[in-house]
């Protein structure tokens, strides 16, 4: 639906502020040097999230509102990743400074934090609207709330038999007990979870759903916890304590998301591959 593309494309673009800003912030703190000879850096960080839109949530949004074909849709986004290309090379070799070299490290760093934020955040995010349109919004539903349960059992335990710190330098309350005692617990909810959400809903008379609950559970269990080490890494090495304030209370939305966008492309790439096939 139109609202849910909506939603996804705002905590995109919440995510990808959020993330790059972490990094512009810590730059501009640390004294480090201004892009000063790059003045429309801004204006390009933006142009390279449109077309990371073009490629996925605003494909979508265009194809349900226009009559554009995708061939029309792959040439424009194509022509705005070559134009980005000449735009930043030209902005480079037009710098005439006896510091270019470190200006351009310092450009080339916002530059590599944008695009990874747009490959890590929402390229990963953008699976959501390919489960949602071809198998349903409980296919959405149901994977995050295995991830909230998950989250919410490793603190539980962490608080209650957390001994063994997991991986300190990156994220010091994470324990090894915290981390099996969720994941056991996410398995254990995530048969009759499933059947409740999905054994009457949009998923409606899949089999085996038992065991794809579990499957989805493991990964939710011990894969998705490391998109959040990366952003605890990502906080740490540039001085944040959250990436922002867009939740009162939660932090922002990679904060809340960080778990979740990893979980997006395994989930719908499992249901491509075995719930289609049944």
């Amino acid at each position: 639906s139109k609202g849910f593309l909506g939603l996804v494309f705002l905590i995109q673009l919440k995510m990808y502020q959020e993330s790059t800003s972490v990094v512009e912030d810590y730059k501009s703190k640390s004294g480090a040097l201004e892009d000063d000879g790059i003045g429309s850096y801004e204006l390009q960080k933006w142009w390279w999230f449109a077309t990371a839109m073009m490629a996925t949530t605003g494909r979508k949004m265009i194809s349900d509102n226009t009559s554009w074909s995708m061939d029309q849709m792959n040439l424009i986004t194509f022509g705005m990743s070559s134009i980005s290309l000449l735009w930043a090379v030209i902005q480079l070799a037009m710098i005439d400074s006896p510091s270019a070299e470190a200006i351009y490290r310092s450009y080339l760093g916002k530059v590599a934090s944008c695009h990874f934020s747009l490959l890590f955040l929402v390229g990963q995010s953008s699976f959501w609207i390919k489960t949602a349109s071809e198998y349903g919004l409980a296919w959405i539903l149901f994977p995050a709330l295995l991830v909230i349960v998950n989250d919410t059992m490793a603190y539980v335990f962490g608080v209650l038999v957390g001994k063994h710190k997991l991986i300190p330098r990156l994220s010091p309350k994470k324990t090894v007990e915290g981390f099996v005692g969720a994941g056991l617990s996410t398995m254990a909810v995530a048969a009759p979870l499933a059947r409740k959400m999905i054994g009457g809903g949009d998923g409606g008379g899949v089999s085996n759903l038992g065991r794809h609950a579990v499957i989805l559970a493991l990964y939710v269990s011990f894969v998705s916890p490391f998109g959040g080490f990366l952003a605890s890494a990502t906080k740490r090495a540039h001085g944040a304590k959250d990436f922002g304030n867009f939740i009162p209370g939660h932090g922002g939305a990679v904060d809340r998301f960080d778990c979740q966008v990893v979980t997006a492309p395994f989930v719908y790439l499992y249901l491509k591959k075995f719930l289609s096939s049944e």
